[in-house]
């Protein structure tokens, strides 16, 4: 199972994300719009991917993806305004690839998953564009 934790206050908008995950496997979703339910969320269920939509109740984006970078050991996707960003833990804490279109949701995932440890190893989430590569 390949569980993504979206947190954003519009449910369009978290509807449209998981609309994209599941076309890349995912299939288990948490949604959440504040801080400090997403926070009682992932600690009930780790989440493999962790989405931050640019409407949070009562927080930033930015401030959200960084506690999640500190507590849990998930790739994060920042989407902001039609971009999504990448942000991995590393060292130093840089950012270590993005930003994405929205639209290219699939390859902003395949670049947080692709040399992420999860549960099953590595690389565990095959995204559309990979598929078209090996053909």
């Amino acid at each position: 199972m390949t569980h993504a934790l979206i947190i954003d206050d519009n449910m369009a908008v978290s509807r449209a994300i998981q609309a994209r995950l599941i076309a890349l496997g995912f299939n288990s979703f948490d949604y959440t719009w504040s801080e400090s339910q997403a926070l009682s969320v992932a600690q009930r269920h780790s989440p493999d991917l962790v989405v931050v939509g640019d409407e949070i109740a009562g927080s930033s984006p930015m401030h959200v993806a960084q506690c999640f970078s500190e507590r849990f050991p998930a790739p994060i996707l920042v989407v902001n305004h039609g971009r999504c960003e990448v942000r991995r833990r590393v060292p130093d804490g840089r950012v270590v690839d993005g930003p994405f279109l929205l639209s290219e949701i699939d390859a902003a995932v395949a670049v947080a998953l692709r040399s992420w440890p999860t549960r099953d190893g590595f690389g565990a989430v095959e995204t559309s564009s990979d598929r078209a590569q090996a053909a």
